[in-house]
C-alpha cells in the first residue's frame, strides 16, 4: 500500500489527528486471525493411502471359451440362527443361595418329624439360614436319612433337597436364605414374568413362571399342535396358550418344566436355511425364470427335491428375481449347492441357432446404461465408430435433469445393436449369438465404475506491498522454488508481471501458504473440498445473487399524473466465490482439470443514474494436467483499488479557503492478486475415500472443539469484560 498524495495540516488538524490516533488504537485489532487461516497440512500429508495401481487394464484377448466368461455365483451372508437374549420382569428379588461354608459331614440322621429333620440337617449340620412355611411347619412325616460315610458339604445339601422333594416339599433361595415351601404354596405365588424364548440366566427357582415365547419360523397355533405331539397329547403341569395375532405363544408353569418345553420350541422354531450360505448366479444368456425351471427339472431326475416356490420349501429352494435377473440359491448342504452351480453354469450357454437373431440381456452394475449403448453402438454400426465426447468409462456430465428428459430419445435407433431398459438400467442386444459372444468382453472391460477425484482448493488473496509487489513470484520464492516442478504463463514470473502464471508443484504446499496466511498479505477465502467422479463436474458457490436490470421498456399505458410507466426486466446474478472443476481421469494416474474459477462482489459505483449495481469480478478458466496428489498454483490475477479519505473537526473543515487548516485528505491504492492452489487427489478404492473422510471429519471436530475460536468485530481485550458482565447478571 502506497500514499499518493497527503496534504499536512497545522497543529489543529495535528490536535484532531492525535485524538483520533488514540481513538482508534483502543480498536485496534489483528484482522487474520492465525487459528482461523492456517488450516494445517493438505489432506494427502495426514491420510495412510494404499499404493497407486492401474485403473483400467488393456482390453485382452477374449479367445476362451464361453464356460469361462460366466459369472462366478456370489455367496451372501450366511442366514443367521434365531437367538435372542432374555427380558425378564419381576427381578426385585436376589435369588442368590447362601453359600455352604461346612466342608465335610456325617451324613447320618436319626428318624424324626419333617419340622426336626429340617432344623437338624439345615441349622445344625450345614450351617445353613432357613425359614419353614407355615404348612411344613406342622406336618408330622418321619423322614430318616442315611448315607456311607462322610459327604461335602455340597453333596449332602443335595441330599436333604432330594429326600425334602420326596415329600412334596421344595427348597428355594430367596434373599439370602432358604425357604423351605410345600408344592401346593409355591403354585399359588405369584408367578414370575418373562418375556423371551431364552433360558433364564439367573439361579433357578419354583416361583412359578409366566413366559411369552416369540416365534420366527413357525406359527402360534402350528407350534402349539407341534409341542401337543412331542409331549404325548400337552403337559398337564405346563398350560400352552397360543396368541395368532401377535405370533407368540404362552407357557405357565413351574421353572424345571417351563425349560424343558422351551428347548423343544427352540428346535422346532428354526429358519428353514440357517446357517446355510445363500448364493446368487447371475444367468447370461438365459432369463432367471426359465433357467430356474429348467434345471429343477433336472436335479429332480437325479432325486433331489427341489423347489421354485416360497411356501414349500426342500432341500434345493431356487428363488429367480426378474427384475436383476439373478437366481438365489437356498441349500443347508454346500455339496447341494456346489451340484446345482454346475447344472446352472452347463445350460447358461448360447442357443444354437444358425445366424437368427435372438435377444439378450445385459445387466448393467456400474455406468448408465444409456452412455454404455451409446459406445457399444458406436463400435458394432457398419465399422463406424462415433466418438462419445467427454464420457470415458462411461461416465457423463450431463445434469441429472437433462438426462432423464433425454432418456426416451436415447433408448435405441434404427440399426443399432443394443436397445436401453432404462428402467432396469440394462441393456438389450438384438443379433446372432456369435455376434454377442464378441462384444461381451468389450461390455465387461467397459462397464466398470468411473474414477472419483477429490480436489482440494485453497482460494487466496495476496495485498502486495514492496515486499510483495512481484505477486506469485514472491509466494514460489518464499516457499521454496525446489518445490516447483514447472511454471508457466501468459507473461512468465517476470519482474512487474500482471498475467495469468501456473506453477506445477509437489510437495506440502499448502502448509506453506496457510503458514504465510498468518499475516496479514495473505488472506484465505476459501478452502472447499469436492468430490466428482471422472468425466462429471463439481460446482461449489458462496455467494449472493445480486439483482440486476437488463432490459427496460416504456409500457403502453401511462399512470395518472401522465408518466408512461417503464417496464424493467430483473435478472439475477451470482457473486461470491464460484469453483467449477471437471475432472478426466486416466490409466496412468494423470487428472486433466477444467477449472473455472471467479471471485466478484459489488461495489459502489458512485453512478446515481444507474440502478444496477457494479459488480467487481476476477475469473479464470484453464486447462490443467496433474498427477496424483501434485498441487497446481494459479496466479496474477490481479486489482488495483484506489481509495480516498478526507477527515477533519467537523464545521470546521467546511470553512472556505481556512478548511484545509482543520482537515487532511489521504488517497490511498491498494493490490491485490488472487491465488489459487488446486491439489487432485485420485481415489484409490473404499477404504481410501473412508481415511479422507475419517481425516476431514476429525479435523472438522477440532476445530469445532476449540472454544476461543470467536469471530468478532470487537477488540480481543472488550470480550473478557462481556463475559465478566454477562456472569453478573445471572
Amino acid at each position: 500500500m502506497k500514499n499518493l498524495v497527503k496534504k499536512p495540516s497545522y497543529f489543529i488538524c495535528a490536535v484532531a489527528l492525535g485524538a483520533s490516533v488514540l481513538a482508534l488504537s483502543a480498536c485496534e485489532t489483528n484482522n487474520i486471525i492465525p487459528e482461523l487461516s492456517a488450516q494445517g497440512q493438505s489432506l494427502g500429508s495426514k491420510v495412510h493411502r494404499p499404493p497407486q495401481k492401474t485403473l483400467d487394464p488393456v482390453l485382452e484377448d477374449k479367445n476362451e471359451s464361453t464356460t469361462e466368461q460366466l459369472q462366478a455365483p456370489s455367496n451372501i451372508a450366511p442366514v443367521p440362527s434365531i437367538s435372542e437374549p432374555s427380558r425378564q420382569t419381576g427381578q426385585g428379588k436376589s435369588y442368590k443361595a447362601p453359600k455352604i461354608s461346612v466342608k465335610s459331614v456325617e451324613a447320618f440322621v436319626t428318624p424324626s418329624p419333617l419340622p426336626e429333620f429340617i432344623d437338624v440337617t439345615f441349622g445344625e449340620m450345614l450351617k445353613l439360614p432357613y425359614v419353614t412355611g407355615p404348612g411344613v411347619a406342622a406336618r408330622k412325616d418321619i423322614v430318616q436319612l442315611r448315607s456311607s460315610g462322610i459327604l461335602s458339604g455340597r453333596d449332602f445339601f443335595e441330599l436333604v433337597q432330594s429326600a425334602l422333594r420326596e415329600y412334596g416339599v421344595r427348597v428355594v433361595p430367596e434373599n439370602g436364605v432358604y425357604r423351605i415351601l410345600e408344592d401346593q404354596a409355591l403354585k399359588a405365588r405369584m408367578p414370575r414374568f418373562i418375556r423371551s424364548r431364552a433360558q433364564p440366566s439367573t439361579p433357578k427357582s419354583l416361583r412359578p413362571v409366566i413366559q411369552l415365547v416369540e416365534l420366527f419360523a413357525v406359527d402360534a397355533n402350528s407350534m402349539v399342535g407341534l409341542l401337543e405331539q412331542a409331549l404325548g397329547g400337552g403337559s398337564k403341569n405346563v398350560k400352552i396358550l397360543a396368541n395368532p395375532r401377535n405370533n407368540t405363544i404362552t407357557l405357565s408353569g413351574l421353572p424345571d418344566e417351563v425349560d424343558a418345553i422351551l428347548t423343544v420350541i427352540k428346535e422346532l422354531d428354526e429358519l428353514n436355511y440357517a446357517g446355510s450360505t445363500v448364493q446368487r448366479y447371475s444367468p447370461v444368456y438365459w432369463e432367471a425364470k426359465a433357467l430356474a425351471e429348467e434345471v429343477k427339472k433336472i436335479l429332480m431326475v437325479e432325486g433331489w427335491q427341489v423347489t421354485t416356490v416360497l411356501s414349500a420349501p426342500r432341500a434345493i429352494n431356487l428363488l429367480p428375481i426378474e427384475y436383476s435377473n439373478d437366481i438365489f440359491i437356498f441349500s443347508r448342504d454346500k455339496t447341494v449347492s456346489e451340484r446345482t452351480y454346475i447344472w446352472l453354469k452347463e445350460l447358461d450357454r448360447p442357443v444354437k441357432a444358425g445366424d437368427n437373431n435372438q435377444l439378450f440381456i445385459y445387466q448393467v452394475a456400474n455406468v448408465d446404461a444409456i452412455d454404455l449403448a451409446e459406445t457399444a453402438n458406436a463400435a458394432l454400426n457398419a465399422g463406424t465408430f462415433n466418438r462419445v465426447q467427454n464420457k470415458p468409462n462411461g461416465a457423463s456430465s450431463a445434469p441429472s435433469g437433462a438426462r432423464a428428459g433425454e432418456r426416451n430419445e436415447r433408448r435405441g435407433n434404427p440399426g443399432d445393436k443394443f436397445v436401453v431398459d432404462p428402467i432396469g438400467n440394462r441393456l438389450i442386444f438384438s443379433g446372432t449369438v456369435n455376434e454377442y459372444e464378441r462384444v461381451l468382453p468389450l461390455l465387461k472391460q467397459l462397464d466398470r465404475a468411473p474414477a472419483e477425484v477429490l480436489i482440494e482448493v485453497t482460494i487466496a488473496e495476496v495485498t502486495l506491498n514492496d515486499s510483495t509487489k512481484f505477486g506469485l513470484e514472491f509466494f514460489i520464492n518464499d516457499i521454496g522454488a525446489n518445490n516447483f516442478k514447472n511454471s508457466f504463463g501468459t507473461q512468465g514470473l517476470g519482474v512487474g508481471s500482471t498475467g495469468f502464471n501456473v506453477a506445477i508443484a509437489k510437495g506440502d504446499v499448502t502448509l506453506n501458504a496457510n503458514t504465510l496466511a498468518t499475516n496479514s498479505d495473505i488472506k484465505v477465502l476459501s478452502t472447499p473440498r469436492l468430490m466428482a467422479r471422472s468425466g462429471g463436474s463439481a460446482n461449489i458457490t458462496v455467494g449472493t445473487d445480486v439483482p440486476v436490470i437488463s432490459s427496460q421498456r416504456a409500457a403502453n399505458s401511462q399512470s395518472s399524473t401522465g408518466v408512461t410507466d417503464v417496464l424493467q426486466t430483473v435478472t439475477y446474478r451470482k457473486t461470491g466465490v464460484i469453483l467449477n472443476i471437471e475432472p478426466i481421469v486416466f490409466s496412468n494416474n494423470r487428472i486433466d482439470l477444467t477449472i473455472s474459477q471467479e471471485v466478484s462482489a459489488t461495489i459502489d459505483s458512485g453512478n446515481s443514474a444507474i440502478a444496477s449495481p457494479t459488480i467487481s469480478n476476477r475469473s479464470l478458466e484453464t486447462q490443467l494436467s496433474l498427477e496424483d496428489g501434485q498441487t497446481a498454483v494459479l496466479g496474477g490475477l490481479m486489482q488495483d483499488t484506489v481509495t480516498r479519505k478526507e477527515s477533519g473537526i467537523p464545521f470546521l473543515k467546511d470553512i472556505p479557503f481556512i478548511g484545509s487548516a482543520f482537515s487532511s485528505e489521504t488517497v490511498t491504492s491498494d493490490r491485490t492478486e488472487l491465488l489459487v492452489l488446486i491439489t487432485a487427489y485420485i481415489m484409490r478404492g473404499q477404504e481410501d475415500k473412508t481415511a479422507f473422510v475419517n481425516s476431514l471429519t476429525q479435523e472438522i471436530d477440532a476445530s469445532l472443539s476449540k472454544s476461543n475460536r470467536l469471530i468478532t468485530l470487537l477488540p480481543r481485550n472488550v470480550l473478557p469484560s462481556l463475559g465478566k458482565k454477562d456472569a453478573a447478571s445471572q
